[in-house]
């Protein structure tokens, strides 16, 4: 019997980068929300049982009129976000009932979300505790040490540029995140991974962007 499984979508992200006045979620690609391609491929999911949105506050609204205009129903809350993504996660898994196993954790800014990744990522995730979508880089990699001289060139077959979904087994999630103290994380694996926990990467695709500029706007509506 497969895990029964919720996925927390933040999207509370203001999206400065991009330049535009329309709160990120709710720029229009190809005429429709952003959020809305990731909830779509989420909802449409058999291996999702829920989804929790994380929004910014004053946004709520919008987003659940967004919700109930695409009919997405395997949404159950929309809940207010925090100050940053760590606060976003942690305030939707303050909703979730211990029903679920798993918790699967995807950023509403990638559209290009897809379903063997969803499948793929849970099952390891089941099995290992964790696991994270990730991709090689491609590109040399130069380490500095903060300065302006490279101090030496990292073999970049051993990096990887982490993605999302991110998924998690929920009372390990849950650990981490009651033990995370003041520490600015930046992803919710790096929260795992200071429990001394260790975490299977999945290798992911290079069109799994995130929505950050305008540029990549661009590039998503080439892609659609």
């Amino acid at each position: 019997m497969r895990p029964s499984v919720v996925a927390i979508v933040p999207s509370a992200g203001s999206g400065k980068r991009l330049g535009l006045k329309t709160r990120k979620p709710f720029v229009l690609l190809k005429g429709k929300p952003l959020i809305t391609y990731a909830l779509q491929t989420l909802n449409n999911s058999p291996f999702i049982d829920a989804i929790v949105i994380a929004s910014e506050k004053s946004c709520v609204d919008r987003m659940s009129r967004i919700v109930r205009r695409f009919g997405f129903d395997k949404v159950v809350d929309v809940v207010a976000g925090g100050a940053t993504r760590l606060e976003s996660v942690a305030n939707c898994l303050q909703k979730i009932d211990g029903f679920f196993d798993v918790v699967l954790i995807h950023d509403g800014a990638r559209p290009f979300l897809e379903e063997a990744i969803i499948k793929r990522s849970i099952s390891l995730a089941e099995r290992f505790g964790s696991c994270v979508v990730a991709v090689q880089e491609s590109d040399t990699v130069k380490y500095t040490a903060g300065g302006d001289f490279i101090q030496k060139t990292l073999d970049r077959k051993h990096i990887y540029r982490a993605q999302t979904p991110q998924v998690f087994r929920r009372e390990l999630l849950i650990e981490a995140y009651r033990k995370r103290g003041v520490k600015n994380f930046t992803d919710d694996s790096s929260l795992v991974e200071s429990l001394g926990k260790k975490v299977k990467i999945l290798e992911g695709s290079y069109k799994n962007i995130k929505i950050t500029t305008k540029e990549d706007l661009k590039l998503a509506e080439v892609l659609l």
